[in-house]
């Protein structure tokens, strides 16, 4: 029999369920933390083990790709803006033609 304090057994199995599973989630942070504090470790190791001119080589590297990428971005870009002007330009002529045609 039941002692009167006790929760009915639907509602025990559904805490024993919930303080399982977020003894499950502390578990999984746990080991999400480790890996990532390995994978910590690991870049700084590899920072520490390359060569100063291999990193500067890199660096070099990725700034003339951005700045490619930045004189493409532009070209794009006016490219994108005349259209606009151009389409700009079409949209008046033809409000004047059609505001000339109804004042006529």
């Amino acid at each position: 029999m039941q002692q009167p304090n006790e929760p009915p057994p639907p509602l025990a199995a559904d805490a024993a369920l919930s303080a399982l599973q977020a003894k499950l989630a502390a578990q999984n942070l746990c080991v999400a933390s480790s890996d990532m504090l390995d994978l910590i470790r690991l870049l700084r190791l590899s920072a520490l083990l390359m060569d100063e001119d291999v990193i500067a080589a890199e660096e070099e590297e990725e700034c003339e790709e951005v700045g490619e990428m930045a004189l493409i971005a532009a070209e794009e870009s006016a490219a994108i803006e005349a259209e606009l002007m151009r389409l700009r330009n079409r949209v008046d002529e033809a409000c004047l033609v059609c505001h000339n045609t109804s004042s006529a």
